[in-house]
């Protein structure tokens, strides 16, 4: 059997396996990971090919230990693995802050009718997604959520998944909003500004706008069916403005290190990192809080998901390392050619169904770079295609309950809450509220980038 079909197993299985049992995938991607690593040890220049410096080497410890030191070094991105702790950690206290829900709340007070408070609240998500990521997105807001659905007389079912699907399509968005973007960016060699506008046009953070936009009005109808007008909405009271302004500082500092952030490695991470670390400073120092209060607030950082992130990597790099990528663009190029339309509609059709059932993490890894590949055989933007992967791959995961981590987080706070949403329940508007945002977006993708 050769290693191509090893790697091929192994890359099939851990997905089954994540799809299937979403609270463990930390174990499977690890697991794979490891045994990558190890194939690379005892079969040197099986899967990661060794360097001519390391071949002439004497003897086979420098061969043996290149799996290791590779990885190490060179396929884990860990400018992305550093984006995403700082990013994490901000997003501790800034639900701490309750800025976002004070916000939320507010706007959704202010409205004249449900359905303008309902829009209000998933504009507040989105932003807050946007900059900090999904996860946060849903843990800050679904206290707003359900306050509002109490006072309006309703279940907090359905606003509570239009929360976390509305977050899903922000997930991506800039730099620092999820290991799915700083990803890209390793790829790619986007900068924060980059991804406002690109080669004089606009970039991925507005095609996830106009998505939003698109999201917004589809449950603005969901909501209009509901008849009940009384809402009796109590505004969350704000603790402290503090790390929404280290997220602006943050937000500036990316902004201005677009313009010099390659001539030091790494260094959008470390900057993102140290804001991290300033967030939990400002929770030490002026909240007045326990060095153990402090590393509570730490622990509840997701730091599975950066564990979850490295092992992604490695795997990653192994599909594409033994050439499994280069068979998917020929079976692609068998299939559409060097048809455009037809390339944009596969790619962006496959990722909004794949992340429906697996992890975004683990897809747009292994096959973000499929899109430069097939975009340099067919003389097309690279862009168009990972734009139409990244867009999928956030639309797609709002179709199930298991399409994100933002969605289980979701339904398990809404099982402690006493409220229980099946998987038929959540599907029955996840379905059209992914169709039409990825028409309107994909409409609006294609003819920017065409």
């Amino acid at each position: 059997m050769s290693i191509k079909i090893v790697i091929g197993i192994i890359a099939v299985v851990t997905c089954i396996m994540i799809a299937v049992f979403q609270n463990k995938k930390i174990w499977f991607t690890t697991g794979a990971a490891l045994l990558v690593i190890l194939l690379g040890t005892f079969v040197p220049n099986s899967i990661f090919h060794l360097p001519e410096d390391v071949i002439a080497l004497e003897g086979n410890a420098a061969a043996r230990s290149y799996a290791f030191v590779h990885a190490l070094t060179e396929v884990i991105k860990w400018n992305a693995v550093l984006i995403c702790l700082g990013s994490m950690m901000l997003s501790s206290v800034l639900a701490y802050s309750k800025v976002a829900a004070h916000v939320g709340s507010s706007l959704a007070k202010r409205s004249t009718n449900l359905c303008g408070a309902v829009v209000a609240i998933l504009v507040v998500t989105a932003l807050v997604s946007a900059f900090v990521g999904n996860i946060a997105a849903v843990i800050i807001m679904f206290p707003v959520a359900v306050s509002f659905c109490r006072g309006a007389g309703m279940k907090s079912g359905r606003l509570v998944a239009a929360v976390a699907m509305i977050s899903n399509v922000e997930v991506a968005a800039t730099l620092s909003a999820s290991p799915e973007s700083a990803m890209f960016a390793g790829f790619s060699g986007f900068r924060f500004n980059d991804f406002f506008i690109f080669d004089g046009r606009v970039s991925f953070f507005v095609i996830c706008q106009v998505a939003m936009i698109a999201g917004c009005f589809f449950y603005y109808f969901v909501f209009a069916k509901n008849k009940r007008n009384r809402m009796e909405i109590s505004v969350e009271n704000l603790v402290s403005w503090g790390p929404s302004i280290i997220l602006g500082i943050m937000v500036a500092g990316l902004s201005f290190m677009s313009y010099f952030h390659h001539r030091i490695e790494s260094a959008t991470g470390i900057f993102v990192f140290l804001m991290g670390l300033v967030s939990m400073a400002w929770f030490k120092l002026t909240q007045k809080k326990t060095a153990a209060e402090v590393i509570e607030a730490m622990m509840r950082t997701e730091w599975k998901t950066v564990v979850f992130l490295i092992g992604t990597f490695v795997l990653a790099s192994a599909v594409r390392e033994v050439g499994l990528m280069s068979d998917m663009v020929s079976l692609v190029e068998k299939f559409a050619g060097d048809d455009k339309v037809m390339v944009f509609i596969v790619l962006m059709a496959v990722s909004i169904l794949v992340s429906a059932f697996v992890d975004n993490i683990v897809y747009v890894a292994v096959i973000l770079p499929f899109a430069s590949i097939y975009a340099l055989a067919i003389d097309a933007d690279p862009e168009l295609f990972a734009f139409a992967i990244l867009l999928g791959s956030c639309i797609g995961s709002c179709i199930t309950p298991v399409g994100s981590s933002a969605n289980i987080i979701a339904t398990d706070m809404l099982k402690e809450n006493g409220e229980n949403l099946s998987f038929g329940e959540w599907i029955k508007t996840g379905i059209p509220f992914a169709v039409i945002t990825a028409a309107v977006s994909g409409l609006f993708l294609w003819g920017v980038w065409n």
